[in-house]
C-alpha cells in the first residue's frame, strides 16, 4: 500500500465504493465487495513494477499476440491447430513461456483477500452519512456501510439445511443519493467487460487464461466456501500434465466464439426502458422483464394522511396500516431499483459495445459446469440479454435454414410444446403475418412477439425471418441467429441412461417418437393414478386423505403441481423439500392454510413413487451414489471423483472447527450426501457438453452452450444434432458407474487402512462401494435417432 500515492488510493476506492452503490443492490457479498476494493490497487501497483522493471515487456505482448491472431484469420491454422496448441507454437518461436507469466501481474487470492478485508474494515468505519433524525430534524451520522448475515432458504432443495451468507449492507440515505445521480457512476471493471479481442487459451492443468496482463483461475471459488481453494485442491489431483486437456480445450472453443451485438433488438429494448419511466402499463412492462422506474412507487406520507397529529395521538390501527404501506413500498421500490440499475448497466454496455467484436472467456465451477467469466453481459442471461447478442459471424441458411429458423421462432414461444416438429413448422407459415408485422412495427400493431414464453427472443427470431423473406432467395441469406436445440429435463436424461431405465427413457426423449414426451405431465398423470387408487381403497392408510384432497382439487393433479419437484429431483431433493415446494403450488391455488401441509405431503410422497415407477433402476443408483457419499463421510474424507474427461472434482463442503489449538477442516455430512448424486450428474452433463464442443470445432461448426442448451447457425443445426447424439451415447456406452467405484474403492479403501480397520467393517464399505443396481433394457443407440431428445 506504500507505494501507491494516497491520492491514487483513495480515489479507486472512492471509485468503487461508488460504483457499488450505483448497482442499486442494498446487500452485496462481503467477498466481492473485498475483491472490488483491493482489485484496482493491486492492478495500479502491478502496472507501476512493469514500467520500472521491464520496458520490453509491452512489445513482447504486442509480437506474440500479432502470431496467435493469425489462428483467427487463417481458416488453414485453425483446422490443423487447436487454438491451445497455437498459442504454444506462437510461444515457443519467441523463447518464452506460454504461460505469459509477467512479474507482479497475480499477487494471489491471499493477499487480494487480506487486502480487501482491511480496505472493507477501513470504508465500515470511515464512510458515514449524515441524516435528519426525530422531531426537531437532529442531525445524526449513521454508517454508510454495515455487516449483515443472510439467509437463503431458496438455496437448499432439502429444505433443512439453511445457507448463511454475509453481506455488505448499504444504508436507504446512501441509495437515495445515488438514485438521483444514477448516470454519473457507472463505472466497469475491465476483467468483468466481454473482450473485443481473442482471449489467450488456457493451457494444461488450467494454467494461462484469458487476460494477456494476468493470470485468472479456471474454476471460480464456491460463493459459500470461499475459504476453500478449489483451484489447488483441483491441481493437486491431477496426475499429469495431458489429464484433463479436453476439458481445457473445451473451454477455449467456447471463449473463441465471436459475438456482435443485436442492434435491431437493442434498438427496441431501448425504446421499452425509457416508456418504463413514463406512465406505459405495468403489466406490459412485466411481460417483457422490464421494470417500471422506482420512482413511479409512491411510498405514503405521514403529514399528507394525518396531518400535524402526532404519533402516540393516532389509533393503533391506522398507525399499523401506515407502517406497513410505507413497508411494502419501500421493499417494492428498493427491488425495482436493483432491477432497474442492473438493466440499466446491460442496455449501457450493450450500446457501448455496438458494431463490435466480442469475445466471452469461460471459466468452471468445481464441478466441471461453465460459465462465462463477465456478468453483466453475456449469452447465458435472461430472454433479454439472449436476445442482445448474435453470432459475429454469419452463414447463408442454405436448403434448411429457413425451416430451423421458423421452429426455432415457435420453440420461443412455448406454443405447441407437445407437437411434433412438423405441426410447429406449419403453424409458423400461418402466423407468418403476424411474425412479420412483428419484426417490422414491434411496438405497434398486434405485437404478437409480446405473447410468447420468451418475448426478445422472439422478436429476434421474427426480425430475423423478415430479413431472410426480403432477400427473394433465403438459401443464400447470411444469417447470425444463434438456434438453439434444449436437452428435455436433462439430468434425467442422464439418470435414465446410466441406469438403462427404458420407461424414464421414453418420458425424456431417450426414445424416438412421433411427439416429444413431457416427463412433468407423465408424472403428474401418474400421481394422479395413484390418488385413484387410494380413494378406490378403503383399506388404504391415505383413503381418508385422499378423498378430502378430492373435494378441494376435483380435477386431475396439474404438471404445474409437481414440476418443480420432478425439476429438482437431479438436485437431490429430499421429501421434506418437495413437500415445501408443493406447499407452495397449493398456496397459490388458495387451498386452506391448514390443510395444506398434510396435502402437500400426501402428494410429495407420490410424487416420488411415480418417479421409482419410470425411473426404477436411475432411483436405485441415485439411492446408490447416496450410500456411497454416507460411507465416505463417516470416513472423514469428502466426495470426490474423476469425470470422463479427466477432471478431479472436489466437493469443497467443509466446516473449520478447533481442537487443542488445532484447526481443522472436516466435511458437513449432510451437504457432502446430499449434493453428490446432483453434482455427479451435472458433471456429466457437462461433460457432454465439452464433448459436443470439441467435436463441432473439428468440423467447423459455431458453438455455445448454456449447460444443456446448445447454440449453432441455422443451416448447422442438423450436423450439431448428430454429434450432440453421438457424443451422449459415446459417453454412457462406458461403464461410468464401475468407474466411480473402482475410483472410490482405491481413493477411499488404501490397503493399509486394513490394518486399523475391523475386517468385517472393511468388507461392508467394500460392498457399498460395489454397485449392484441392475440396468434396464433401454438401447442407447435410440438415442441417435430420437428427434425431441435434444430439441
Amino acid at each position: 500500500m506504500s507505494v501507491v500515492d494516497l491520492r491514487i488510493c483513495t480515489s479507486l476506492i472512492l471509485s468503487t465504493i461508488m460504483s457499488i452503490c450505483a448497482q442499486g443492490e442494498e446487500l452485496v457479498p462481503s467477498t466481492t465487495f473485498n475483491y472490488c476494493l483491493a482489485n484496482p490497487i493491486l492492478n495500479v501497483i502491478g502496472q507501476m513494477f512493469l514500467q520500472k522493471v521491464s520496458k520490453t515487456i509491452t512489445k513482447m505482448q504486442d509480437e506474440i499476440f500479432s502470431d496467435y491472431v493469425k489462428y483467427f484469420l487463417d481458416e488453414e491454422v485453425s483446422r490443423q491447430y487447436t487454438v491451445r496448441e497455437w498459442w504454444m507454437q506462437c510461444a515457443s518461436r519467441m523463447h518464452i513461456s506460454p504461460q505469459l507469466k509477467l512479474p507482479c501481474a497475480d499477487f494471489g487470492s491471499g493477499i487480494r483477500e487480506q487486502l480487501g478485508s482491511f480496505l472493507t474494515s477501513v470504508v465500515l468505519e470511515a464512510c458515514q452519512a449524515h441524516i435528519k433524525a426525530g422531531d426537531r430534524g437532529k442531525t445524526i451520522s449513521i454508517p454508510v456501510f454495515s455487516y449483515k448475515d443472510v439467509v437463503n432458504e431458496e438455496s437448499s432443495f432439502d429444505g433443512e439445511v439453511l445457507c448463511v451468507t454475509k453481506m455488505v449492507k448499504i444504508c436507504n440515505a446512501m441509495m437515495e443519493v445515488v438514485s438521483k445521480h444514477q448516470f454519473e457512476w457507472m463505472v466497469f471493471p475491465t476483467d468483468l467487460l466481454p473482450m473485443e479481442v481473442p482471449p489467450r487459451p488456457w493451457l494444461d492443468s488450467g494454467e494461462g487464461g484469458p487476460y494477456y496482463g494476468s493470470s485468472f483461475n479456471v474454476l471460480r471459488p464456491h460463493p459459500d466456501y470461499s475459504m476453500i481453494n478449489v483451484n489447488y485442491e483441483m491441481k493437486k489431483r491431477l496426475k499429469s500434465r495431458k489429464q484433463a486437456r479436453p476439458v481445457f480445450d473445451a473451454l477455449n472453443d467456447l471463449g473463441i466464439t465471436p459475438w456482435k451485438i443485436n442492434e435491431p433488438v437493442l434498438d427496441v429494448a431501448l425504446k421499452v426502458f425509457e416508456m418504463a419511466q413514463t406512465n406505459t402499463d405495468e403489466k406490459f412492462l412485466e411481460k417483457l422483464s422490464i421494470p417500471i422506474h422506482p420512482s413511479r412507487v409512491p411510498i405514503p406520507d405521514y403529514v399528507i394522511k394525518f396531518g400535524n397529529m402526532e404519533v402516540d395521538e393516532l389509533p393503533i390501527n391506522d398507525w399499523r396500516e401506515y407502517s406497513k404501506a410505507k413497508y411494502e413500498a419501500m421493499k417494492k421500490r428498493n427491488e425495482l431499483n436493483s432491477l432497474w440499475c442492473w438493466l440499466l448497466y446491460r442496455l449501457t454496455m450493450a450500446n457501448h459495445f455496438k458494431g463490435s467484436v466480442l469475445f466471452f472467456p469461460h471459466s468452471m465451477d468445481f464441478r466441471g459446469r461453465v460459465y462465462p467469466i463477465t456478468p453483466y453481459l453475456n449469452h447465458m442471461g435472461d430472454d433479454l440479454n439472449r436476445s442482445l447478442l448474435v453470432f459475429a459471424e454469419g452463414r447463408p441458411l442454405g436448403d434448411d435454414g429457413l425451416r430451423w429458423l421458423k421452429l426455432h421462432c415457435i420453440n420461443l414461444t412455448g406454443i405447441l410444446k407437445k407437437e411434433s416438429n412438423f405441426s410447429r413448422v406449419a403453424y409458423a407459415d400461418e402466423m407468418l403475418p403476424k411474425i412479420l408485422e412483428s419484426a417490422n412495427e414491434p411496438l405497434s400493431g398486434e405485437m404478437w412477439w409480446t405473447k410468447s414464453e420468451e418475448p426478445w427472443q422472439t422478436l429476434s427470431a421474427c426480425i430475423e425471418i423478415r430479413n431472410a423473406l426480403q432477400t427473394g432467395n433465403p438459401t443464400t441469406f447470411v444469417s447470425h441467429l444463434p438456434v438453439y436445440q434444449d436437452g428435455s429435463c436433462n439430468g434425467l436424461q442422464h439418470y435414465a441412461a446410466l441406469g438403462r431405465d427404458q420407461e424414464g427413457g421414453k418420458e425424456v426423449n431417450l426414445v424416438p417418437a412421433e411427439k416429444p414426451s413431457d416427463v412433468y405431465s407423465s408424472v403428474a398423470a401418474r400421481v394422479e393414478q395413484k390418488r385413484l387408487e387410494d380413494e378406490q381403497s378403503p383399506e388404504s392408510e391415505v383413503h381418508d386423505l385422499a378423498l378430502s384432497l378430492r373435494t378441494v382439487m376435483p380435477g386431475p393433479i396439474s404438471r404445474k403441481v409437481i414440476k418443480q419437484t420432478v425439476m429438482t429431483t437431479v438436485y437431490g431433493v429430499t421429501m421434506n423439500g418437495a413437500r415445501r415446494q408443493i406447499e407452495r403450488q397449493l398456496k397459490a391455488m388458495e387451498i386452506d392454510s391448514n390443510e395444506r401441509m398434510k396435502y402437500a405431503t400426501y402428494l410429495a410422497d407420490r410424487t416420488f413413487r411415480s418417479l421409482n415407477d419410470a425411473f426404477t433402476s436411475s432411483m436405485k443408483m441415485k439411492d446408490w451414489f447416496r450410500d456411497c457419499a454416507e460411507a465416505i463421510v463417516k470416513l472423514m474424507h469428502t466426495v470426490e471423483w474423476i469425470t470422463p474427461l479427466g477432471l478431479p472434482v472436489y466437493q469443497p463442503y467443509l466446516e473449520t472447527k478447533m481442537e487443542e489449538n488445532k484447526v481443522y477442516r472436516l466435511p458437513k455430512s449432510i451437504k457432502q450426501i446430499n449434493a453428490f448424486p446432483p453434482n455427479f450428474v451435472h458433471s456429466l452433463d457437462s461433460t457432454h457438453m465439452m464433448l459436443t464442443a470439441l467435436y463441432c470445432r473439428r468440423l467447423g461448426i459455431t458453438f455455445a452452450a448454456v449447460h444443456d442448451c446448445y447454440w449453432t447457425h441455422a443451416c448447422e443445426v442438423d450436423e450439431m444434432n448428430k454429434i450432440c447424439r453421438e457424443q451422449f451415447v459415446h459417453l454412457h456406452s462406458e461403464p461410468l458407474v464401475k468407474q466411480c467405484a473402482e475410483f472410490f474403492r482405491q481413493k477411499y479403501l488404501p490397503n493399509w487402512l486394513r490394518t486399523v480397520m475391523l475386517t468385517e467393517e472393511f468388507q461392508e464399505l467394500r460392498k457399498i462401494f460395489t454397485p449392484k443396481v441392475r440396468q434396464g433394457v433401454l438401447d442407447l443407440d435410440a438415442v441417435r435417432h430420437s428427434t425431441y431428445f435434444f430439441s
